[in-house]
């Protein structure tokens, strides 16, 4: 009965935004019967609208009846995700997983969560284990899927899952957004790296997404844990976080505000900037890639499990990987077979579309495929930590982080400031990486990433012992309780700095 409830209390805001985001389908010549697409997503109505426009006109052009397409997008990537698993759970419960939960295609967010999606649930039926996946594979003609994937990664992500349950339909990589008037008037030039956003002349003027609602500002978290390692990628993003105005639920809010001069700058992913920037027009709103300290990884699309349109549903997929379809992420209004309302400036999956001499009406000059950077062997993907402790260390107490964050950069005398400073980056216990001395943890980074290095084996076993503890501590039942202790803990250390700034 709790999941049941919880099914229907989560589900129901995308259930009604269905009637909201349900389109007629596109009238472009046919008068045949239309049939129907229920797609979940997280993607704005500007990319709703062109990939529908789009679609439906190839279809009409080899002689087939335009789709409805039935959009289900009113929460963010999370939210969209625990839908798809609460109303699976009642399903296989009632042994009805394969008549589906009533959507045919999961579209965007990331490839994180179409991960998870891919993720076998274990079950237990009549004595024997079993295990039921909520997603189908994708069926893409071979030689079509060659084209569009004649390398497996990008960097070091992958572009498709080995299953093919979920396909990369385009890239995406996350940096930051800014508005150039309103940095002048702070007095700072323009961001170039994470690290920038830590000046304290940002303080109340950085624009964040909240990582327990949005896909893609948990994986920009995440890129800087990774690029930055675990203890001095949590130091920047602490002191962003205490730059920050608020966390709002959506990560399309952030450039919005950024371009109203609402703030100064903020993360987000990388089309969110670019289209801001875009639409605004002039020069006034920037956007940019930390240069090779970002990632890069696949966007996908996923078939669910008892689609009621399967079929329809494995041709978009297929559609959305030929060319015309891929050269629609990036190309400007009003070129052939460029959008009709809508620039979306996002990156094509495809490499070859890169050496396209449709290039030329592409809106954005990218070479994803040349500058991606792999991440050294061994280094973890901390994305499933990257919520609990972001909520723990500022989100649920952001006051005392910013009062603190406050004291430290009003404060004169050189030595309580290193005291207070080293009190402000405190981590509890379960959230210290073990280093077994001052010299691993000064240069674990040339440890990992030089193979023949006498201590990159240590530091590799030390890193992914921690990453397994992170993910124990996650699946437990005292979670719960765990981040309640954890929020209290980075609360009195902030405090405590407050009381180190008043000592004489």
């Amino acid at each position: 009965m709790v999941i049941v409830l919880m099914a229907v209390i989560v589900g129901l805001p995308v259930v009604m935004s269905g009637s909201r985001g349900r389109s007629a389908p596109t009238p472009v010549g046919d008068s045949g019967p239309a049939t129907k697409l229920i797609v979940l997503t997280p993607h704005n109505q500007q990319i709703r609208f062109e990939f529908e426009h789009a679609f439906n006109r190839w279809r009409v052009e080899h002689g087939k009846s335009p789709v409805i397409f039935d959009w289900r997008s009113g929460s963010g990537t999370s939210d969209l995700q625990r839908i798809v698993f609460d109303q699976f759970t009642v399903k296989i419960r009632d042994r009805r997983e394969d008549d589906g939960i009533g959507y045919d295609l999961f579209f965007g967010g990331g490839d994180y969560v179409h991960n998870k999606l891919a993720t076998s649930i274990p079950v237990d039926r009549d004595g024997r284990k079993t295990e039921i996946y909520v997603t189908v594979p994708a069926r893409v003609p071979p030689l079509l899927f060659e084209q569009a994937y004649p390398t497996a990664t990008i960097g070091s992500e992958p572009l498709y899952h080995p299953q093919r349950r979920w396909l990369g339909v385009a890239l995406a990589s996350f940096g930051i957004v800014y508005n150039r008037d309103t940095l002048r008037m702070l007095g700072l030039d323009e961001p170039e790296q994470w690290t920038d956003l830590r000046d304290s002349r940002y303080l109340r003027w950085i624009a964040l997404a909240d990582p327990a609602h949005s896909g893609a500002i948990t994986q920009t978290y995440n890129t800087i844990l990774r690029r930055e390692g675990w203890d001095e990628g949590w130091r920047v993003l602490r002191r962003v976080f205490a730059n920050s105005r608020y966390f709002s639920a959506g990560s399309g809010k952030v450039p919005m505000d950024v371009s109203a001069g609402e703030a100064a700058a903020g993360m987000c992913i990388d089309f969110y900037g670019r289209y801001q920037a875009g639409a605004v027009g002039g020069d006034r709103i920037g956007y940019v890639d930390p240069p090779f300290n970002t990632a890069i990884t696949a966007d996908p699309i996923s078939i669910l499990r008892g689609a009621p349109h399967e079929a329809l549903a494995h041709e978009f997929v297929g559609w959305l990987l030929t060319p015309a379809a891929q050269h629609l992420w990036q190309k400007r209004i009003n070129t052939p077979g460029g959008p009709s309302r809508f620039e979306l400036r996002r990156l094509p999956i495809r490499a070859d579309v890169y050496r396209s001499d449709d290039r030329r009406y592409w809106a954005d000059d990218t070479a994803p495929f040349a500058i991606a950077k792999p991440y050294p062997t061994g280094t973890p993907n901390y994305y499933g930590a990257v919520s609990p402790v972001a909520h723990a260390l500022a989100i649920d107490i952001h006051s005392d982080l910013v009062a603190a964050w406050r004291v430290i950069v009003n404060e004169r005398d050189p030595h309580k400031k290193i005291k207070m400073e080293r009190a402000f980056d405190q981590m509890p216990a379960e959230l210290r990486l073990p280093w077994p001395d001052d010299e691993l943890a000064r240069n674990w980074r040339q440890a990992v990433e030089d193979e023949h290095h006498a201590r990159h084996h240590q530091a590799v076993v030390i890193l992914k012992q921690f990453k397994d503890s992170l993910d124990r501590l996650a699946r437990g039942d005292s979670f719960v309780e765990v981040r309640l202790k954890w929020t209290r803990t980075f609360q009195e250390q902030y405090r405590q700095v407050q009381k180190i700034a008043q000592q004489k």
